[in-house]
């Protein structure tokens, strides 16, 4: 609480403070613990990668695959001329290409399933593909 002093007397000024705190209720902790602990257990259900991850090239109507931890470096031709990338420490990165802006090589490394890169005047589209270890290879309800 703030207060303000004018002469001898004293008031009080509200702040945008006092409001917010007392329109907290109890429902909205238990939503806020709620949603804080499917967050927490999604991070748990989500296994280990099943085998090794794959680097997915796309780029002028073929695609090639590499291992994500090999590393290894690879050009391909797209109509603006060339974009290499390069596979190196379980990561993918491109490190040139002959497009305008350069977004692609401006994204950095990436090394996590799902995630891509693409030049798109070059039409080269980078994908790390893999799967997620579920435990055994047949489920509960087979015999």
């Amino acid at each position: 609480m703030l207060y303000q002093l004018s002469g001898s007397l004293t008031t009080k000024v509200k702040t945008c403070y006092d409001s917010a705190v007392k329109n907290v209720k109890f429902i909205d902790i238990i939503i806020i613990a709620l949603a804080l602990l499917i967050i927490i257990l999604s991070l748990y259900l989500i296994g280990p990668l099943k085998g090794n991850p794959l680097v997915t090239v796309s780029s002028g109507g073929s695609q090639w695959a590499y291992d994500l931890s090999v590393d290894s470096t690879a050009t391909f031709s797209g109509p603006v001329g060339k974009t290499t990338i390069e596979i190196k420490d379980s990561s993918v990165r491109v490190v040139s290409s002959d497009c305008v802006n350069k977004v692609c090589v401006s994204a950095g490394k990436i090394s996590k399933v799902g995630q891509w890169i693409i030049c798109l005047p070059n039409e080269v589209f980078i994908l790390i593909e893999g799967s997620i270890e579920t435990g055994g290879d047949v489920d509960d309800t087979s015999f």
